[in-house]
């Protein structure tokens, strides 16, 4: 979010050039020293067209067979604890969902959850044992792991993260919009910062890593 052209759409900082569209009247500001856009959760979001190096499906040949999957995540810090708001998506109508990586404020407990399909409707979830804040900033991510047996999926609020077993060996290639702060419905409202997108399983390690590396930023 520190990149961004004069019409608003933000720049892909790692060197694919997959530039997100600016969409409704999100702002871009700085905490501290951590760039972010801010999402009224009214019409507010980023965007990019369904496009082949969007439909990660976790099963590329070209990734180390070890490390098949897909990881997204970033920094977010929302206002409302008592909806649900989407943070990263490729997630269209039934039929068309691949990756959801969502805030439940509007279930109990208040999780981080992170969703694959493997058809477009159907779905799997994990969801984190603790519940997100409001006026905070947390690092939240997901993964999805072909390499594991049964397959796995994880999720990070900060340093804790979640696991669950999972049937699906794949990720659906949906035609969905890839978006930061939207799917089809629950606009974020909150802030986003270096949100990432991954065609591989990161290491638990690794995860930590990024979260270690980046949480001074912001005073996490």
């Amino acid at each position: 979010m520190s990149a961004f052209e004069s019409g608003g759409n933000c720049f892909d900082q790692s060197g694919n050039g997959r530039t997100l569209t600016y969409n409704g009247n999100p702002v871009y500001n700085y905490d501290s020293l951590a760039p972010y856009i801010r999402f009224d959760g009214t019409g507010d979001y980023l965007s990019r067209a369904d496009e082949a190096g969007l439909d990660i499906l976790g099963t590329e040949t070209y990734v180390a067979a070890g490390h098949r999957g897909l990881t997204l995540g970033g920094w977010f810090r929302p206002e409302d604890t008592t909806v649900n708001d989407t943070l990263m998506s490729k997630w269209g109508a039934a039929g068309q969902r691949s990756y959801l990586l969502q805030i439940a404020g509007g279930v109990a407990g208040d999780p981080v959850a992170f969703y694959i399909s493997d058809d477009g409707t159907n779905s799997s979830g994990a969801t984190s044992t603790t519940g997100f804040s409001a006026n905070e900033w947390q690092f939240m991510a997901g993964r999805f792991n072909d390499a594991d047996t049964g397959a796995e999926l994880a999720v990070w609020l900060n340093e804790e993260m979640t696991t669950a077993a999972t049937a699906r060996a794949s990720v659906f290639n949906s035609n969905a919009s890839f978006c930061i702060g939207a799917e089809v419905i629950n606009l974020l409202t909150g802030r986003a910062s270096m949100c990432f997108l991954c065609a591989s399983a990161l290491s638990d390690a690794t995860v930590w890593a990024i979260y270690q590396h980046t949480r001074a930023l912001f005073k996490v």
